[in-house]
């Protein structure tokens, strides 16, 4: 028989008896499901991890120092890196307060920054300007403030003093003042707002964990910072970050760094260098480890229905037996026989295909944690379809290929 033929046996078996069929194509579709809203989420996963390794920039580095770094420092790091690598120093939160026009703010943190900030991990849309080299040099009074926008599940900012009688966050002052280019003052000392940083919405913001703001805060430049802070700022630490353009790099860089510190802290100095690359390892196996639940149940839902197909074929084996001789007697070959059953099988297990992607689909959009840059692999289709066809040929063939050996004077006796 031709493959037109085939099929059209194959569905016309299948709407006669519905029931049956129903049973074998919902334990499909079940595993099916299983397996779609799997491979969708952890393809999303992958994409996310894919966008923050792009966003953090390639060849990266980062290290904590427990004491603060000069810009002397800063200049003799940067020659003994690789060329064209980017260097950026951060100094340690301090919580702090400010004052608008006579309006106390508080609930934020004061972090001094370098201009190499941005070249790392930097989603904000800038209005106004950023820090310069000569805000460094110069040890300019001025800020930048970040500003988040509004969304319907606001992300999780932590507040950490509500401040005297009178004070109001920066967060909610910010919501509805707009502080470009005007004056406050931080530690007895007046700062101009040059520039507002608006944080994307947490569905875009593709930043890994640790370098998205769990506090608001202002930025000054670094060495600002440590002109106006206290007196014990030698206990402070320096946050070190190098961003070399490639991975090849990163490795001569985590030894150059390494070199520098134990000079200028002695040989007994250990510095805690982390290549980002690890971090999105890690990353990637607790998406895929977070994800083997699922796979493991989709499984067994499919074995189920590979077995439902593997008794539906042979009980319509049975219920045919006389049919399958006429046709043996009347010239169809072994083939012919193995080819109609396997073609009604793998009938059942598209059909799970298609509703199972219909399940998964609709179970993605309701469980997933932010579906609004949710999108499709075709492989993920193609998976889950070569999946359903290659289960139900796999349980069928056994069945196919008992009824492929009967002979036609044995079959043309059943009654």
């Amino acid at each position: 028989m031709k493959l037109p033929d085939l099929i059209a046996t194959g569905w016309l078996e299948i709407r006669s008896h519905k029931m049956r069929s129903f049973l074998s194509v919902f334990a499909i579709a079940i595993g099916i499901a299983t397996f779609f809203y799997t491979l969708s989420i952890l393809s999303q996963r992958y994409r996310d991890i894919d966008r923050t390794a792009e966003v953090s920039g390639k060849g990266r580095l980062d290290t904590t120092v427990e004491r603060p770094l000069s810009m002397d420092q800063y200049n003799q790091l940067l020659r003994m890196l690789p060329p064209q690598a980017s260097l950026s120093f951060q100094t340690d939160e301090m919580f702090t307060s400010a004052t608008y026009k006579g309006q106390i703010l508080t609930g934020f943190f004061l972090q001094g920054l370098l201009p190499t900030w941005q070249d790392s991990a930097f989603v904000y849309q800038v209005e106004g300007r950023f820090f310069n080299w000569q805000d460094i040099k110069n040890k300019h009074r001025v800020a930048l403030i970040v500003v988040y926008p509004r969304e319907k599940e606001p992300r999780h900012i932590s507040s950490v003093d509500s401040g005297p009688a009178g004070s109001v966050q920066l967060q909610d002052f910010i919501k509805h003042i707009n502080l470009l280019n005007q004056s406050i003052t931080i530690s007895d000392q007046s700062f101009t707002v040059v520039g507002i940083l608006r944080a994307p919405p947490v569905e875009k913001d593709f930043r890994a964990p640790e370098d998205q703001e769990s506090m608001q805060k202002i930025f000054i430049p670094y060495t600002t910072w440590y002109d106006i802070a206290p007196r014990w700022w030698d206990s402070f630490s320096t946050r070190v970050r190098i961003v070399t353009g490639s991975e090849d790099k990163a490795a001569r860089a985590t030894s150059v760094l390494h070199s520098f510190l134990r000079q200028q802290f002695g040989p007994d100095f250990l510095p805690g260098i982390r290549l980002f690359r690890h971090q999105l390892d890690i990353y990637r196996q607790g998406a895929w480890h977070n994800l083997k639940a699922m796979i493991f149940i989709g499984l067994i839902a499919m074995i189920a229905g590979g077995i439902g197909i593997m008794n539906i074929t042979m009980v319509v084996i049975f219920s045919r037996t006389r049919e399958i001789g006429i046709r043996r007697a009347l010239g169809a070959s072994r083939l012919d026989i193995l080819l109609q059953f396997l073609t009604e099988a793998m009938l059942l297990g598209l059909c799970g295909a298609a509703g199972g992607m219909v399940l998964g689909y609709l179970a993605v959009l309701h469980m997933a944690n932010n579906t609004s840059q949710l999108t499709f692999s075709w492989w993920v289709v193609a998976a889950s379809v070569l999946l359903a066809l290659g289960t139900s040929f796999l349980f069928a063939l056994y069945p196919a290929y008992e009824a492929s050996k009967l002979r036609p004077v044995e079959a043309l006796k059943y009654e």
